[in-house]
């Protein structure tokens, strides 16, 4: 019999996280080196996190089981029925089919993503496009001082320039997260945004537009407010906002991404108030 842990090297080896994705199921969450998933083993119904796996110490746990392990531990119980040679096989043929494809991946030509760069900001009122995108998506009236017009251009492989403008606010990491008719995104470093009024109130909003539309609200005008941009600052939004004293969390969880925010922030942070965008 062929043994799959004798015959693959540390650096090959199975992961666990690569092992569900060949099994079609993919992270609902991710935080760190932790990987969230919805049911595995048994029936999924939402999206609630059952099973976690933890890279670093290559180690899993179902909730629903009340019991985890190393990858081993993971395919016998995935596969209860078949036997401790024939799973090794099984897990040889996966690791062999995962790392056939990842050469693939490899060997692509990179697709070459526009290098878009900024010229300046300014105030509202100057570029008629802007204008007439804010007024049509009703925000003409709600904007603040820190949206401006952001002029930015990217430089193709000619050596041409092509020069845009969009509404945009800037992030806490010096980049500007731009909103036009046909594009939205970030120019520059990634980051979020935050308002700062009070130490021990904080509000979070998963974009500046959602904040505008609810800035009149009594209980933010003695918040701090923290704007995320992207889903992907969810985990750093949460350590943020362990230092405050009242969370207000605004929400809207049929967005993608944030599925799961509420039941991350009620079940780590009982201070928090969650409020539906």
């Amino acid at each position: 019999m062929t043994s799959y842990k004798n015959n693959t090297s540390h650096d090959e080896r199975l992961t666990i996280v690569a092992l569900l994705k060949a099994l079609g199921h993919e992270p609902v969450l991710i935080d760190g080196d932790e990987f969230g998933y919805a049911s595995v083993f048994g029936k999924r119904t939402n999206n609630k996190i059952v099973l976690t796996v933890n890279q670093q110490f290559k180690s899993w746990f179902d909730s629903s089981l009340g019991k985890g392990g190393n990858l081993m531990d993971f395919a016998r119980t995935y596969w209860p029925l078949l036997s401790i040679g024939r799973i090794e096989e099984k897990l040889g043929e996966i690791q062999r089919q995962s790392a056939k494809k990842d050469r693939r991946l490899r060997k692509r030509k990179a697709t070459k993503i526009p290098h878009y760069q900024i010229d300046r900001a300014r105030p509202l009122g100057h570029n008629n496009e802007v204008t007439e995108f804010l007024m049509e998506s009703g925000l003409w009236e709600l904007a603040d001082l820190n949206i401006r017009e952001v002029y930015y251009y990217v430089i193709d492989q000619k050596g041409n320039r092509k020069d845009f403008c969009a509404a945009g606010w800037m992030n806490e990491n010096g980049g500007w997260e731009v909103r036009a008719q046909n594009y939205t995104g970030c120019i520059g470093t990634k980051g979020m945004t935050f308002i700062s009024v009070s130490g021990s109130v904080l509000a979070i909003f998963p974009e500046y537009v959602d904040y505008l539309k609810r800035r009149n609200d009594d209980h933010l005008h003695y918040a701090s407010v923290l704007i995320l941009n992207l889903p992907d600052f969810l985990s750093a939004a949460l350590k943020r906002a362990s230092h405050f004293e009242k969370v207000l969390l605004y929400i809207d969880e049929t967005r993608d991404g944030y599925q799961l925010a509420t039941e991350a922030f009620t079940q780590k942070l009982p201070n928090t108030e969650v409020i539906p965008l």
